[in-house]
């Protein structure tokens, strides 16, 4: 197989890392996961990595090199910037976008040091004081631009030590992305009648939310808490251990009425299953449990985030809940919208190699912001076009 006709994806999350390479045409070549038992072991990240590179190497024939890496944490930064341009001589409109997207990132690598840029969204161009929030198919003579950009960064000390897994076991890391975010451009095309959109990504240890207006990404941030936090609760409330609470909460089937377990679930965890039946769990009790820390994760999320004023009322939102940590609340045993009186709720029921997938596809449009990049192909026409309207497409 030649050395460009195939991409590689690798997710690296909380408690599970995924691998997949797909060919040209989006076609699955190979996909795997493999279970890692610490967060933040880069020493289990780096063995775990080495075995799905030699997995998917043995099965495609061929060799790994260049990589898209999809990443999550709780310890996103967003900021805001917005740059003017007064222009005394005709110049092209991508040029003075291109100008001011490069000077931007230098003036938050000077103030934040210890940040590593990811993205950088354009939230609107403001031409001769007329705002758009696309760059319009007829672009007007213009004396002035200001570009209001959204960038989203990690800790940079956090960023290098995944980055050394990777040099580790020879992988060039192509493009670093935020799973969070990429995984929401993929599923927002399945909202579009929505104009108020926000996704709750629930993870292991962590809880992202990701807010649009109009199909465009408005706001983002992470806050500490996630799933693992519903297990703890469930094991301190109902003395379970953490494993116990683990198979709690994958077995309970959101009865209003019981519990039930498949007979695969009876021969896996007998041990476990008997265990807990034994102990007489009251399911109402169990749903209180759950609610209370997810109406603590829903309050703390919107909290972190700004919300225009005209939209403070959450029945104008429509809230969709993604990850392995919301799995627990699909269909919906726990009426959260008569608790919170959202317009509409959905569940997406996400899978691994999707996930990777939607990495890939993520990259197919997206045109990389690091400033070197954006100087060596600044003169290429339309390159800048496809990058200022990925995040904001009809």
């Amino acid at each position: 197989m030649k050395k460009n006709n195939y991409s590689t994806v690798v997710d690296c999350g909380a408690s599970e890392l995924r691998l997949g390479v797909f060919d040209n045409k989006l076609s699955k070549l190979f996909f795997k996961s493999k279970s890692i038992s610490q967060k933040n072991n880069y020493e289990e990240y780096s063995k775990s990595i080495n075995f799905l590179v030699r997995e998917a190497e043995n099965q495609i024939s061929t060799h790994l090199e260049n990589i898209t890496v999809l990443y999550d944490t709780s310890e996103i930064c967003t900021i805001d910037l917005s740059i003017k341009k007064k222009l005394d001589q005709k110049i092209n409109f991508n040029e003075v976008c291109a100008s001011i997207i490069l000077e931007a990132n230098q003036l938050i690598k000077n103030c934040y040091i210890s940040k590593k840029i990811i993205h950088v969204v354009i939230k609107k161009y403001i031409i001769n004081s007329e705002e758009f929030f696309n760059i319009p198919d007829k672009i007007p003579e213009f004396n002035s631009v200001i570009l209001e950009l959204k960038f989203i960064c990690l800790p940079s000390d956090q960023y290098n030590k995944v980055f050394e897994v990777f040099k580790k076991n020879n992988l060039n890391i192509l493009n670093f992305f935020l799973s969070s975010l990429v995984k929401s451009f993929q599923y927002i095309d399945f909202f579009k009648k929505n104009k108020f959109v926000s996704f709750l990504d629930i993870g292991l240890d962590r809880t992202t939310i990701i807010f649009f207006i109009n199909q465009k990404l408005d706001s983002m941030n992470s806050i500490p808490i996630g799933g693992n936090n519903i297990s703890k609760d469930i094991s301190q409330i109902m003395q379970l251990t953490l494993e116990e609470s683990e198979e709690l909460k994958k077995t309970f089937n959101r009865s209003e009425i019981d519990f039930s377990y498949n007979d695969s679930d009876l021969n896996e965890n007998k041990k476990i299953i008997n265990k807990i039946i034994g102990k007489n769990i009251s399911i109402d009790l169990l749903k209180k449990v759950v609610l209370a820390r997810i109406e603590e994760i829903i309050k703390l999320s919107f909290k972190s985030i700004s919300i225009p004023n005209n939209i403070n009322k959450k029945q104008n939102l429509n809230l969709v809940l993604i990850g392995k940590g919301s799995k627990i609340l699909n269909k919906n045993s726990f009426h959260i919208e008569d608790k919170y009186n959202f317009k509409e709720i959905n569940f997406y029921e996400e899978n691994d190699f999707e996930i990777c997938k939607a990495g890939l596809q993520f990259e197919t449009n997206f045109q990389n912001t690091d400033p070197q990049k954006l100087k060596k192909n600044q003169k290429k026409l339309g390159i800048f076009h496809r990058f200022f309207n990925i995040f904001g497409n009809d």
